[in-house]
This record gives structure tokens, sequence and C-alpha cells, in this order.
């Protein structure tokens, strides 16, 4: 009994503290709307009367006015005279208020209203946070007393599943009673929580809590009838927020998704989730839809992709995961791209980046979903799914034109499709390319690339045939995702059941395609020629470049074993030339693209060629894999070449990776040459390293002597990122790791042509023409690099030629030197330094005249220090003599040709 009685007073206490807030906000709404007439009161009140300006409070009474003077009897002449400006009589007197010109009559005209001042800490109080607490204590309260009575044991769970619902249905009543009550009212400011629907939804969270209990605690109900109810709750909860507000919704929306975690599935079967989480995705969509409410539309989303993502892990059959995808990829896009752009011109229909980053990220979900499933065994689902995930997104490009980034995530979502396409069971036996071992159901996957390739290209191609008036953006949004899907689709189809072999069948599909795309761009043209417009010469321009990359494409499976490279810049220069001829510039952008994957590829594998390289010199498969991509990429860049304006990033791309295909294509040659086509040979020789330097530093002169009339900055760089891989080859490689000296390995050759000679001379020869053809146009530091280079280079060259004269083909340091090749470095010394005086005194170069001294103390150095001890008989006394008479012969030089005094002046005449 008093048990009871407690009960029934909390009872009451609750509707007291129920009534008591209701009686205050009711009381709060009426001092606000007497608060609001009052303030259009004092606005009538202070509104002028017409034709009276505003007098100001503390302004004194104006003065009486004049008498305005009798106007004169009214004139015959055609022109009146005017009153002077600056009569006195005209002029009012100070404080006057000036005359009105009379009007007539208007209706009371609203006054502007004043700007809203930022709301005040009791209005942010008293107006949203005791709301949001108040709801949240409401959901609370009602669960700790449920818990009170169970604690206690006062009734049984009857009773209490019956006093859940009771509370849950009597706050919703309340809520409803409050929202007829209040919105007669003036409307409260957006920013303000509305209070019956914070009611409603506290008795919507009482209402998931109690049929949850009713299942999950006392085992009332069965799953499948409290999945219904909940269900059913969550549905009513949206539909209530069509009086009540988004954010009802946001709870009954959640309340729903969240129905089969807290019940279950409903048994090990995934078709009742597959096929009742669209309907709640589809109802919120529509409530969205209708109320313009985006944030619920996004919640929708965000909820649909979660599910779709957590059923991958879920044991059960595929078909149902596969199945859930495409209808909730099908309502989003519906509701997130097409409807928001439908209807919309052709002539104002640009692209839409909400409903491009929906249809993006839905495909990105999309993929996920079938890499979580593609090991599933389901094949024929799993291609469904993918089919349908990459027509969807150019579906709605196609309905609403400011969706056309589908066209382009389309193509993307077919690649990635292709890409995770499960791989053979059996890979020993499987061709293999990069990480992919066969495939499995090959003839499968050769109808999901063509069916979803051609759909994308027929869609975007009717889209943008239809519509010539399309933005710029827009159109090139459809001609990307026509001409890439059915490439990106042919050459991965290729990867995936070719491995890259070569594959002929594959290179009549690309012939087929080409043939396609030709009688695309004539579409284009023939239409474009009707109605010219920058759209249709776009897509014109597009489907040229797409019909040459197809053929390109063709030639590589057919001849060369599947390497993209050459395929990939015979497109780039094929675009290049489209983009100039009929003046497109998306489509230099497009050459950037090229360049950056075929890049990428370098960067993945340097090696573009395969081990089965035949050693015929030059003519060999360098050529097609590194120098054809080279001189097509510097094609392209002069193709696309702005005249008269400096190079822009696409050119630059073009240019930089034209330079690193040339690099590498000489400098693998050279290697080819010099092992026999082994370009995985172990070791190098001294002439291998002459040559990559002698290589370097012709590109550099090229380079340097092309800088002087090209403001690109990839040449300038170029010319010096090649000088200083040229001077680290032969400070490294002939200084240290090739040198004859150390390495003591034979050098082949006669006397004078050797491969020492050659691997040193024809170098030092090239940096001295860098460091000629580099003054004025690069900085001092790497004019006096080169030279230096050069320099090295010549004496070891010097040294070499004289000790291969006197040991043969080893010229190893720890062979023994005689006597006579002691004083040939002498005379080899001198005669170098007497050279570079020479050439200085010819030349008027300072740098040579001191290399020249230099030279001849060294050897100075030598003789008086070395020669002195280390000789013998006539040939120290030879030594010391050579070097007097050459010293004198210089001195004599500097005095009579260098620094010879000036002449005096002639004497005057007498």
């Amino acid at each position: 009994m008093d048990d009871g009685l407690f009960l029934s007073a909390v009872l009451i206490a609750l509707a007291l503290a129920l009534s008591g807030p209701a009686g205050l906000i009711l009381a709060l709404r009426q001092r606000h709307r007497l608060h609001v007439l009052e303030r259009r009161l004092a606005l009538v009140e202070a509104r002028p009367i017409a034709g009276v300006g505003p007098v100001a409070a503390s302004a004194p009474p104006p003065a009486p006015e004049p008498p305005r003077p009798e106007p004169a009897p009214e004139s015959h002449s055609p022109v009146p005279s005017p009153a002077p400006a600056s009569s006195p009589a005209a002029a009012p007197p100070r404080g006057a208020v000036p005359p009105v010109a009379p009007q007539q009559p208007a209706g009371p005209s609203r006054p502007f209203p004043p700007l809203p001042s930022p709301p005040s800490i009791e209005e942010r109080f008293g107006t949203r946070w005791t709301v949001w607490v108040g709801g949240l204590a409401l959901a609370f309260g009602a669960a700790l007393l449920v818990r009170y009575s169970a604690e206690r044991g006062l009734f049984g769970p009857g009773v209490r599943i019956a006093g859940g619902f009771a509370l849950a249905f009597g706050l919703a009543g309340l809520g409803e009673v409050l929202r007829r009550r209040l919105r007669g009212a003036a409307p409260v400011p957006p920013a303000w929580p509305d209070v019956p629907a914070m009611v409603t939804a506290a008795g919507t969270v009482g209402l998931f809590g109690t049929i949850y209990a009713a299942q999950a605690l006392y085992g009332f109900i069965g799953p499948g009838l409290a999945f219904a109810g909940l269900a059913a709750t969550g549905l009513a909860a949206m539909v209530a927020a069509l009086l009540h507000g988004p954010a009802l919704a946001g709870i009954g929306h959640v309340g729903a998704l969240a129905t089969p975690l807290l019940v279950g599935g409903g048994g090990a079967s995934l078709w009742p989730l597959a096929l009742y989480l669209p309907v709640v995705a589809g109802s919120a969509y529509a409530f969205a839809w209708l109320k313009g409410w985006r944030v619920l539309a996004v919640a929708g989303g965000v909820g649909a992709a979660a599910w779709a993502l957590f059923l991958t892990i879920l044991p059960g059959e595929s078909v149902a995961v596969h199945a859930h995808l495409v209808l909730q990829q099908a309502l989003a896009v519906l509701v997130l791209a097409v409807l928001p752009g439908r209807g919309v011109p052709d002539g104002q229909a640009r692209l839409d980046r909400f409903a491009a980053l929906a249809l993006a990220l839905a495909a990105g979900v999309a993929l996920a979903v079938l890499g979580g499933t593609a090991s599933d065994g389901d094949a024929l689902s799993w291609a469904a799914a993918a089919l349908a995930a990459t027509v969807l997104p150019a579906l709605a490009g196609f309905v609403a034109a400011p969706a056309a980034a589908g066209s382009a995530v389309a193509a993307l979502t077919l690649a990635g499709a292709l890409v995770l396409w499960p791989g053979a069971s059996d890979p020993a036996n499987a061709p293999s390319f990069l990480l992919w071992y066969g495939v499995e159901n090959p003839g499968l996957l050769i109808a999901l690339a063509a069916a979803g390739s051609l759909t994308v290209t027929a869609l975007g191609a009717l889209r943008f045939l239809g519509g010539s008036r399309l933005p710029y953006a827009t159109a090139l949004s459809f001609a990307a995702g026509a001409a890439a899907a059915p490439l990106a689709a042919l050459a991965l189809t290729d990867l995936r059941v070719a491995g890259g072999a070569v594959a002929p069948d594959f290179a009549v599909a690309a012939g087929a395609l080409a043939a396609g795309f030709c009688g695309l761009a004539a579409l284009c043209r023939r239409q474009g020629s009707e109605t010219p417009s920058p759209a249709l010469t776009l897509g014109l321009g597009a489907f040229a470049a797409a019909a040459v990359a197809s053929l390109c494409l063709g030639l590589v499976f057919a001849l060369s074993g599947g390497t993209l490279t050459p395929a990939l810049a015979g497109a780039a220069l094929a675009t290049a030339l489209i983009a100039r001829r009929l003046d497109i510039p998306a489509l230099r952008w497009c050459v950037a693209g090229l360049a950056v994957v075929v890049a990428a590829r370098l960067a993945w594998n340097p090696a573009l060629v395969r081990e089965d390289l035949s050693s015929r010199l030059i003519l060999n498969g360098l050529v097609l894999a590194y120098g054809l991509p080279a001189l097509c990429f510097g094609l392209a860049a002069r193709a696309i070449r702005l005249p008269e304006r400096r190079a822009d990033i696409p050119e630059q791309v073009a240019q930089a990776l034209s330079l690193l295909l040339s690099g590498l294509f000489v400098f693998l040659e050279i290697r080819h040459a010099l092992h026999d086509g082994d370009l995985s040979a172990s070791g190098t020789s001294v002439l291998e390293q002459g040559l990559t330097t002698l290589a370097s530093l012709g590109f550099s002169l090229v380079l340097t002597r092309v800088a002087g009339s090209s403001s690109s900055p990839v040449i300038r760089f170029g010319g010096l990122a090649f000088a200083c891989l040229a001077l680290v080859q032969g400070a490294l490689g002939l200084g240290l790791a090739a040198n004859p000296f150390l390495t003591d390995e034979p050098v082949a050759g006669g006397l004078v042509l050797n491969d020492a000679v050659l691997a040193y001379a024809l170098p030092a020869a090239a940096a001295f023409a860098l460091a000629r053809a580099a003054r004025g146009v690069r900085p001092l530091w790497f004019v006096r690099m080169a030279g230096g280079l050069g320099l090295g280079l010549s004496f070891l060259a010097l040294c070499l030629a004289v000790r291969h004269g006197f040991q043969g083909a080893r010229l190893g340091l720890d062979r023994e030197t005689g006597q006579a090749e002691w004083y040939a470095y002498s005379v080899a010394w001198l005669g170098l330094g007497l050279a570079a005086l020479g050439y200085g005194i010819l030349r008027g170069s300072a740098s040579a005249r001191l290399v020249s001294a230099v030279l001849v103390g060294l050897a100075t150095l030598k003789v008086f220090l070395l020669d002195l001890s280390g000789l013998e008989g006539p040939l120290r006394a030879l030594s010391f003599l050579g070097l007097g008479a050459c010293l004198i012969g210089i001195g004599l030089v500097y005095q009579r040709l260098v620094f010879a005094p000036a002449p005096p002046p002639a004497a005057p005449d007498a």
C-alpha cells in the first residue's frame, strides 16, 4: 500500500513537473507576443506623416516662414526668366523644414526591420539549452522510472510495459497539443529548438525503449513483432516530422536503422534486411525531398552506406548484399543527383558539386562492397552489381545534365571493378601480371567490360550530342567519361586476361573501338557544322584523340607484348596535335595527365623491356620502350606550346618526361651495346662510365644552347641536372669506380686510341665545350664546374695515355714505374700547361692561363720533389733543363704578350 501511494505521488509530481514548464512556456510565448506588439506600435508612432519630414524631438520649433511675394502675372514669353538662386527672399530661414511636393497617399509602408543582434547568454539559456536538456531529461526520466519500478518490484512486467506505452503515447500526445497551441502564435526563430517537437521526440524514444524491453527483457513479443513495431515507430516518427520538423525525422530514422541491431536480423537470411533497409532509406529520402531537408537526405545516405558495408561482413547470401547495394545506390543517385538537376536547361546546366560528391562517394562504397564480396564465389551476382554500380552514375548524368560528373565516375567505377575482379582459383597455371594471377570466369569479365564501357559511352555520347548548348565543364565531363571508359576497360581486360602477352584478339577489339570513336567524331563534326558550339568542338577533339589511343593500344597488343608506355605516348602526341588543330585547351591537360601516368609507370618499375631483349645495336626493343615515347612527348610539348607565352604546366610536364625518357634511352643503349644486350649484367667498365658521362654532358650542352631561346624552366633545370649528373659520374665513376689506375682492369685499344683515352678525353672535350657555351647563360659556378670537370678528365686522360704507352693493357698503380715513364709525366704535364697557356693567350681567357699556371706549378713541384730523387743520369738533368727552358719561355711570353708595357708616346715633331 505504501509503495502504491509512493508511486502515485511520483506520478502526480511528474504531472506537475510537466505542467509547470508547459505553463511557463505559454507565459513566455504570450510575453514575447506582447513585446512584438509594443515594438510594432512604437514604430507606427514614430513613422512620419506623408509629406512632412521627421522632426527631432530636441530641435527647437521652426521659425514662421516669411510671407511669399505674390506671383507675377503670367507673361506670354515662351521662355520664363528664372528667379535668382541667391535671392534672400527665396532662401528658407535656418531650421525651417523644406517643403515637400505633395504625393499620392500610399498604404502604410512596412518599416525596415532592425539588424538582428547576437543572442545573449540569457536568451541562449532560456530558448535553447532548456529545451534540449528538458527533452533529454524527459527521456531519461521515463527510463529511470521503469528501472525503479523493476528494482523495487512494484509492478509486474506487463504493468511496466503498459506504463511505458502510456508514458510514451502521453508525451507524444502532449507534443501534439503543444504544437496546436503554439503554432498559431508568431513563428519562432529558426535557431530556437521546437518545444513540441522535443516533447514528441521524447515520446518516440520512450516508445522505442518500451518495444525493445517487451522483446529483449521480458519476452512478451517475438522478434518478428518487435521488428515490425520498431520499424513502424521509426517510419511513424518520420511521418510526424512533417508536422514537427527535421529533428524528429532524424530520431525516427536513427531508430529505424538501429532496429535490426536491437532485435536481430530476423534469422540467418539477409534478405529481410536487404528489403527493409531500402524502405527506411527511401522514406527518409522522400520526406527530405518533400520538405527540402538536405541534412536528412545526407543522413539517409550515410546510414545506407554504413549498412551496406556492415552487410559485407555478415554471414549469408552475397546475392542479398548485392541487391541491397543496388537498391541503396539507385535511391541515393535518384534523390541526391537526379532530382536536384531535373528540368535544368542545357545552357544553364553547370556542374553540381554536391551531386558529383554524392556520386563519387556512392561509387566508392560500391567498390568497397564489391571488394569485400569478391571471394564469395557468386560471380554472376557480383558482375551484375558491378554493372549496376557503373551504369547508375552514367544514367544520372544522362537524365540530369548538372550531374554530368557521373559519366567520369562511371568510368572510374568500371575500372575499379575490373581491378577487383576475383583472380584465378589456380594461380600456378594462370598468366600473371604485377599482383594479378589470372582471372576467374574470363568470359564474364569480358562481358562486364564490354557492357559497362559501351553503356557509359553510349549514354555520354547521346547526352553530349543532344546538348550542344552545354557549358564547357559539363560537356568536358561527358566527353571524358565517354572516351575514357572503353579505353580503360580494354587495357585492364587485356592485362587481367592475357597478362600483358601478345593478344591478336584484343588488337582486333582495339581496331573496332577506334572505328567507333571515329564515327562519334564524325557525328560531332557534322552536327558542329550545322550548329557550331564549343561543346561539339570539344567532343570532336576528345573522340578523335580516343580513336588514336585505341589504334596505339591495338599496335601494342599485336606487336610489343603489352607494354602501355608507347600507346600512352602516341595517344599523348595525337591529343596534343588535336588540341592545337582544334584549339581545345582542355586536351592540353589530357596530355599532362597521360604524362603523369607514364611517369608513375616508370616510378613503379623503370624497366619497360623484357629480359629477352635482342642484342642488335640501337634498333632493338629500347627504341620502342624509351626512344619512341621520348620523341612523342617531346613533339607533344612542342605542339601544345602557347605562342608568345611562357611554358605552362602541361608543356612543362611533357618536356620533363621527354627529357627523362631520352636520358634513359641513351644510357640504356650504351649499356646494351657494351654488355651484348644484357642490361642486368653485373659490373661496369671504364668505357661505359666515360660514354655515360659524355652523354650527360651532351644533354647539358644541347639544353644550355636551347635555354637561350626557351622560357621553360624545365629546359634550364634539365641542363643543370644533366651537368650535375655528369659531375657525379665523372668523380665517382671515372675517378674511383672504373679508374684503371685503381681497378687494374685491362684497357683495350692501341697506343693512341684505346678505351681509357676515349673514356676520358671525349668527356673532357665535351666539358670544355659546355663551359664555353654556358658563359653568359649559366651562373659562374656552373661555368667553373664544367671547366674543372674538363681539366680533371684531361689530366687523367693524359696520365693514362702515358702509362698505357709504357705499361700496356694493365695500368694499376701497384705496377713498377720506370724512370722513362716517370720523366714522361713531367713532359706531358708541361705540354698540357703550355697548351692551356696558348689557348688562354689566343682567346684572352684568364681562366685558361690560370689552369696553365696550376699545371706548370704541379710539374715544377714534381721535378724538384720527385724527379730529383727518383731519376738518375741524363733523365734527371734533362728534366731540370726542360723545366727551366719552359719556365723561362713562359716568363718571356707573359712579359711580351700578356703584361707587355704600353709603348711610350711618340715625341712631337720639331
